[in-house]
């Protein structure tokens, strides 16, 4: 019983030091994008200068990934000194080849897509019932966290989801926190640390498509042993949104049901651009969920190590889960993606 005690101990403390960055994030998200903004807003205005909304979508990415992130990332270590997580060793020469890194790229883009189709479903059905204005096509793919996104017609909408995210999310999630859970076991801290971003994101169509991605960024990292691959793996999946963006928000469909032959006219060639994307997009997809289904009927790759811990699976998790700082945030961001939905 003893033993037990401190092992629900040890699991609480590891469980907290991986959420406190979450919840600082969310404390310093919604005190710097809800204020600091809008007063430079109006001292700017104060001048005669008036931001476009692209600009204010630029500045709010600023705030979160050139301050907000990094301090999450210093608060985890004033908060973990005798721990032996950095992010140093992380910056590595890969030890898998690029072949091996791109194929592991397709297959998170396209099983995390297809494995997470499910609550775009379950939105559609959300929006029958309760009237919602959730959008399964903008909700399947995206992978930005919460704020005003402007289609990228600029360099301010193009900059943050292909260089800011795939560099401090991460340094955050897989260099920080999936290495911090490792102790826990590497398939538990692959599960969890994934779960929590998927949560991260705050949007509940989003949830289970970015959490899957989030976990096959985890074992990207975990063969790999290095961040680059998985910053790799991110920019890739990102550049997949980011094109198909900059297609549709050039598409102008206003008047289809007023005039449908002059409208189609008008945007053919937008129109085919955007079939031949769609169809590349299908073939990545299915050949991501393919070599993934390959990879586990030859489970060479699935081979984790486990926790140290005697603790079973399920009392783990439960203990993980329930640990103060971990719980406050995984009934935040329920709440809040519940809420934003």
């Amino acid at each position: 019983m003893e033993n037990l005690k401190e092992t629900s101990k040890q699991i609480r403390k590891i469980s907290n030091r991986a959420t406190l960055p979450i919840l600082v994030y969310a404390v310093l998200y919604l005190g710097f994008t809800a204020f600091v903004p809008e007063l430079i807003t109006d001292a700017l205005r104060s001048q005669g200068i008036t931001l476009s909304d692209s600009s204010d979508n630029m500045m709010r990415y600023i705030f979160i990934y050139l301050l907000i992130v990094p301090l999450c990332m210093l608060t985890y270590k004033l908060f973990s000194k005798n721990h032996d997580v950095t992010l140093k060793s992380g910056f590595r020469k890969p030890e898998k080849s690029l072949g091996w890194c791109l194929k592991w790229t397709v297959i998170a883009i396209g099983a995390s897509t297809m494995l997470g189709g499910v609550p775009t479903l379950i939105s559609s059905v959300l929006q029958m019932i309760f009237g919602t204005s959730v959008s399964p096509l903008d909700s399947l793919f995206s992978t930005q966290s919460l704020t005003v996104i402007a289609f990228p017609k600029t360099l301010g909408a193009i900059i943050p989801p292909l260089i800011f995210a795939p560099i401090f999310e991460e340094l955050l999630f897989r260099g920080l926190i999936f290495k911090n859970n490792k102790p826990l076991g590497e398939f538990f801290a692959i599960i969890v640390s994934g779960l929590f971003f998927g949560l991260w994101h705050q949007n509940l169509p989003q949830v289970c498509t970015t959490a899957f991605m989030g976990m096959f960024f985890c074992f990207i990292y975990l063969r790999t042993k290095s961040i680059f691959p998985a910053m790799l793996a991110h920019f890739c999946n990102n550049l997949v949104v980011v094109i198909r963006d900059l297609i549709s928000s050039n598409l102008d469909l206003s008047n289809f049901k007023l005039k449908p032959i002059e409208t189609l006219l008008e945007n053919w060639v937008l129109l085919i651009i955007f079939f031949l994307y769609a169809m590349a997009l299908s073939g990545l997809i299915i050949t991501g969920l393919v070599l993934f289904i390959v990879e586990l009927v030859k489970r060479k790759e699935f081979k984790f190590e486990k926790s140290t811990l005697e603790i079973s699976g399920k009392r783990k998790l439960f203990t993980f889960l329930t640990a103060p700082v971990t719980l406050i945030v995984t009934v935040y961001l329920i709440t809040i993606s519940v809420l934003n939905t």
